[in-house]
């Protein structure tokens, strides 16, 4: 089959999940195309560029009103791009492009979204009550119109199905693991060092929050952009490699504490994982999936939990199981749910 993949790569999570499927469909003998609009987004019109330039000065009372036109008009151009392609299959992984799903394609449509979007622009104060109704009303036609519906999480799945949406139509494909030799393993060592490797950009990632356990333990922090020096993070910059983890014991996981996070996903989490990691995770997060592999904390119980885990029984225990939950996660297969509908 000819398939064609709409994305929007970056140099964080939104560049692994396309290239993961693009590789493993090809392998069962596909033709799959990457349509990567986070580079051809300033060729798509000069209209965008204009409402691009002219957002960014807006206040936001103005700026949440232009993005269901937004969204349409995207839609609209992509779908102009890809019309005459003759893809078979047609997989969106970027929300923003999202609407042109809503089109007639001619080819099974999956929506394999990262997030309930709409949903966190509205918890992130970027949209009012009455434009989250609006654009959720679009979301509703995109869920009724594609073929499948996914999210990178089982969470996720859980929370459109109690909150927004419960189709048919929807299925499970989770995020997946690159599997790592068993001597990129960590290692036991005492005292622990603790990593946050991530974006440090969007209200999700609370910062607040990860400022405050730094007064607590020391924490060595890794992402982009850097974070503003009232934090008072040991900001390491942009590592190199994930490899870095190697050298860690625990890996850190901050998150907000409105309802959409507490039903969220990271992939970080899996990073760490598949590192061997134990993952330190704030007790509103609720990820059944996970638990087993997670250790769950508070704003005041921060060190206390580092401690009684460091000891070295608990510790390589809990290792080891991370390691496996990683393994088990492989891209191989957690995306074998794409084979009952590609064939």
């Amino acid at each position: 089959m000819k398939i064609g993949i709409i994305c929007s790569l970056d140099k964080f999570a939104n560049g692994i999940r396309p290239n993961r499927i693009k590789n493993y469909l090809e392998k069962k003998g596909h033709e799959v195309h990457l349509i990567n609009t986070h580079h051809e987004q300033n060729k798509l019109s000069p209209f965008l560029r204009y409402i691009a330039k002219l957002y960014v000065k807006l206040p936001l009372k103005f700026k949440q009103f232009l993005l269901a036109r937004q969204f349409k008009i995207k839609g609209e151009l992509i779908y102009n791009i890809i019309k005459d392609k003759n893809y078979n299959c047609i997989i969106c992984e970027n929300p923003w492009d999202a609407y042109v799903l809503t089109k007639d394609l001619k080819a099974i449509k999956i929506y394999d979204s990262p997030s309930p979007w709409f949903d966190e622009l509205f918890y992130s104060r970027q949209i009012s009550d009455r434009v989250f109704q609006k654009l959720k009303k679009l979301e509703l036609e995109i869920y009724h119109k594609v073929d499948y519906l996914c999210f990178h999480w089982d969470n996720y799945t859980r929370y459109v199905q109690k909150n927004t949406y419960n189709g048919k139509n929807m299925f499970i494909m989770n995020w997946g693991s690159d599997i790592k030799p068993p001597e990129k393993k960590a290692k036991y060592s005492y005292p622990p060092k603790v990593v946050f490797l991530g974006n440090l950009d969007g209200y999700w990632n609370n910062l607040p929050l990860l400022s405050q356990l730094a007064k607590q333990y020391t924490i060595d922090v890794y992402g982009a952009p850097a974070p503003d020096k009232k934090y008072g993070l040991n900001y390491k910059g942009y590592a190199p490699s994930t490899d870095v983890l190697s050298k860690y014991q625990f890996g850190l996981i901050t998150i907000t504490k409105d309802e959409l996070r507490k039903h969220s996903f990271s992939s970080k989490h899996i990073e760490y994982l598949s590192y061997g990691l134990p993952v330190l995770t704030p007790e509103w997060r609720d990820d059944p999936s996970l638990s087993q592999v997670s250790i769950p904390f508070n704003e005041h119980n921060f060190s206390a939990q580092i401690q009684k885990y460091s000891n070295r029984s608990s510790w390589e225990r809990l290792s080891n199981m991370s390691y496996a939950k990683a393994n088990s996660l492989s891209w191989e297969e957690v995306l074998k749910p794409l084979d009952k509908i590609i064939k």
